[in-house]
């Protein structure tokens, strides 16, 4: 054998070891807590401390309960995802296949898409001007017709759309209704 592997193995514990190994071994037995003494004086000014009251003072030794029993955490139902897909299908209405958008196309040759029905008009932005033309009012017209919704929500949501001019226009689901499972395109 090595010198060193018997040198290592051969120790005994220094004095700060065996300390910390009875106070964690103190510890592990837990502290007992003593008796706690009411005194209550002639004026009537009360004092709680852990040591008997004077003879002067009126004493009484006052209960301390237990602590509480460890109880483990309850047990929160949560849905699986079976069953949150069934809650969907219960509450929603089923959406079909045939549902129905609306692709509008302004005079000045904006196209956006719309679940519901087009407006009438835009208003033109900039007093007249809107991209570089010299228009007669403050409004375009706006004819629709009728598109699958299928194809709007892609024509809406797909990455060559940020190009088209008329963007802006297209009906926008907030993240609330799509977090609800009310969006339309879902």
């Amino acid at each position: 054998m090595h010198r060193s592997s018997q040198i290592a193995s051969g120790r005994s514990m220094r004095w700060y070891e065996w300390l910390a190994g009875l106070l964690l071994l103190g510890l592990a037995f837990g502290v007992r807590a003593g008796p706690v003494y009411k005194c209550i004086d002639a004026s009537g000014a009360i004092a709680y401390q852990d040591r008997p009251c004077i003879s002067a003072q009126a004493q009484r030794e006052v209960e301390i309960a237990p602590a509480p029993a460890v109880v483990p955490s309850p047990q929160y139902a949560v849905q699986t995802h079976a069953q949150r897909a069934s809650y969907r299908t219960e509450r929603l209405p089923r959406r079909t296949s045939h549902a129905t958008a609306y692709e509008c196309r302004a005079s000045d040759g904006r196209v956006f898409y719309r679940l519901g029905a087009c407006p009438r008009s835009l208003a033109v932005e900039g007093g007249g001007a809107s991209r570089g033309k010299s228009r007669g009012g403050s409004s375009v017209s706006v004819s629709g017709h009728p598109v699958p919704r299928e194809d709007a929500c892609y024509q809406m949501r797909r990455a060559g759309s940020i190009g088209r001019g008329g963007r802006e226009y297209d009906e926008q689901i907030s993240t609330y209704d799509k977090n609800l499972g009310r969006d339309p395109c879902g």
